[in-house]
């Protein structure tokens, strides 16, 4: 809820009036909803990511420490 316009007193965004001067508030404006998250076999997308980092580094690890000059 933005500030009250008449005193600039923060308000909770249940109230409709200012506490303090008793301005009327204006209304809160909708929140957008957020869309479906990315999911592959139940797991969210990010999850899969980063388990393909964790994997990639645990196959490339070994071989360049593994490497004899």
């Amino acid at each position: 809820m933005p500030d009250c316009p008449q005193c600039g007193t923060w308000n909770p965004d249940d109230k409709q009036v200012c506490w303090r001067c008793q301005t009327p508030l204006p209304k809160p404006e909708p929140r957008r909803a957020r869309g479906p998250e990315r999911r592959i076999l139940g797991l969210p997308y990010w999850l899969w990511i980063v388990m393909a980092i964790i994997l990639l580094v645990n196959l490339i690890l070994p071989i360049i420490f593994s490497a004899t000059p």
